[in-house]
């Protein structure tokens, strides 16, 4: 609608956008920021938001009752630099980082984010979101990846000449039992938070 259009302010912004400017865009549509310029995020399929809330809903439990911080994403604008910022499907902020919080941005540098594959977004976050999360310092990184079943769990180490690169750590697939060292004594069945009655869904 042309209301939207109106009062999320895009048309005003010249390129390159500012990461501050981006943050402060009011969707829909969601955007990325890349080097200054918009991209729009993919619409999900119904199984990418039941996976979400269901691998949310283990972590949101655990976090609250350690008091350990707090979990976003999906909407929330993280910054990458001055003219790059993502919105992950999750990240967390734990209390020593609460300060970073913006009204519309988040400043600091999460200890883990955590990725869903789509198919339209594959390439993006096996290869360009891995790049970017590595030089911002990211500890931990965790790719979904719902058609295979399997959950990927990626500790930054730090290589020669001061680089940072990611090396799978953990996987955990099928029906196993996701325990995580990011959190101790978390335990995540994979079997009850993978939707399988609503993975194959079409819209004929």
């Amino acid at each position: 609608t042309t209301m939207a259009t109106a009062t999320n302010g895009i048309e005003t912004l010249t390129e390159p956008i500012t990461v501050e400017q981006w943050a402060a865009i009011e969707g829909p549509p969601n955007y990325e920021l890349i080097d200054g310029h918009l991209k729009e995020k993919p619409a999900v399929a119904v199984w990418h938001d039941i996976l979400l809330f269901n691998l949310l809903r283990f972590l949101a439990n655990y976090i609250d009752a350690e008091t350990l911080g707090k979990l976003v994403g999906a909407t929330t604008p993280l910054k990458i630099s001055a003219y790059r910022g993502r919105k992950p499907d999750i990240f967390f902020i734990p209390k020593s980082l609460y300060r970073f919080v913006g009204k519309n941005l988040f400043k600091g540098i999460p200890p883990l984010v955590i990725e869903i594959l789509s198919p339209s977004t594959e390439r993006e976050d096996r290869v360009a979101k891995r790049q970017e999360y590595a030089r911002l310092g990211i500890g931990e990184y965790w790719i979904v990846d719902f058609p295979n079943r399997r959950i990927e769990v990626y500790k930054l180490r730090r290589r020669g000449k001061g680089t940072r690169r990611y090396e799978l750590v953990q996987t955990a697939s099928g029906n196993d039992v996701f325990r995580p060292g990011f959190f101790p004594g978390l335990e995540i069945p994979l079997a009850k938070i993978a939707p399988e009655e609503f993975e194959d869904r079409t819209d004929e």
